[in-house]
């Protein structure tokens, strides 16, 4: 049997283990310590399971479309794991989705989905008339969960001239340390709001990591607290339907 790991998998806040095949144990992983246990891939090519390389550009492209995941795998006449695309699994990402919606729903009914976004909190932040008929992103950061950053990044990058919607990156730091975290994790196309503590508070994140999405109404339609695997795949569709 062909071994492979998506990347997308070992991103979320929880993951389960099986103990001898009778019992499994539950038990809380940070997705940047999963990263860690997975193999180490020094070939820079990209794969498909066949053994093709893949043109770097092609490949780009193909991920864009959320239809292929990027992984590691040993292909057709390899001994080692090499990066390899391979068609994505949707009704596996449902069931993902839906789980770790429950799983990782953010602690405070504030955030919960279907719920009307209080948006007081962000009077003094913003002009919240403009807001009026958008639809929001707010991603509450936090440096223990970088690695979804760029993902979502592209995701926002593709849909953002439609101006529909409007991102907020939340971050409680200092100016001098929120900078320093811009520079070396950016989120783009977002208004950044620092020193944010009284913003935090009120939606009781406890400085984690958060995502929430809304609709023009302000309505939740999705929000995790951590480094959920479908998120950008989640987020792809709903800024795609707006």
């Amino acid at each position: 049997m062909k071994k492979f790991i998506t990347a997308a998998l070992l991103l979320s806040c929880s993951a389960s283990f099986a103990q001898n095949g009778t019992t499994t144990t539950q038990r809380t992983i940070k997705g940047s310590d999963l990263i860690k246990m997975m193999p180490k891939v020094t070939d820079p090519k990209v794969y498909d399971m066949a053994g093709n390389v893949i043109d770097s550009v092609k490949a780009k492209q193909m991920l864009k479309t959320f239809d292929y995941n990027l992984g590691m795998a040993q292909p057709v006449g390899q001994t080692e794991f090499k990066h390899v695309l391979i068609k994505a699994n949707h009704a596996l990402d449902a069931r993902i989705d839906k789980e770790t919606r429950v799983r990782c729903r953010p602690k405070s009914p504030k955030l919960w989905e279907g719920t009307v976004l209080d948006l007081k909190p962000f009077a003094k932040h913003t002009d919240l008339n403009k807001l009026q008929g958008k639809a929001l992103v707010l991603l509450f950061r936090a440096r223990q969960y970088p690695l979804m950053y760029p993902k979502i990044n592209d995701v926002i990058a593709n849909y953002i001239s439609n101006n529909k919607f409007e991102v907020f990156a939340i971050n409680n730091l200092s100016y001098e340390d929120a900078m320093a975290a811009q520079k070396a994790d950016p989120v783009l196309n977002a208004h950044n709001i620092i020193d944010a503590q009284d913003i935090t508070d009120f939606y009781e994140t406890n400085n984690e990591a958060v995502i929430v999405v809304t609709n023009a109404q302000h309505q939740i339609t999705y929000a995790v607290t951590g480094e959920v695997a479908v998120t950008p795949w989640v987020l792809n569709g709903l800024l795609k339907a707006l």
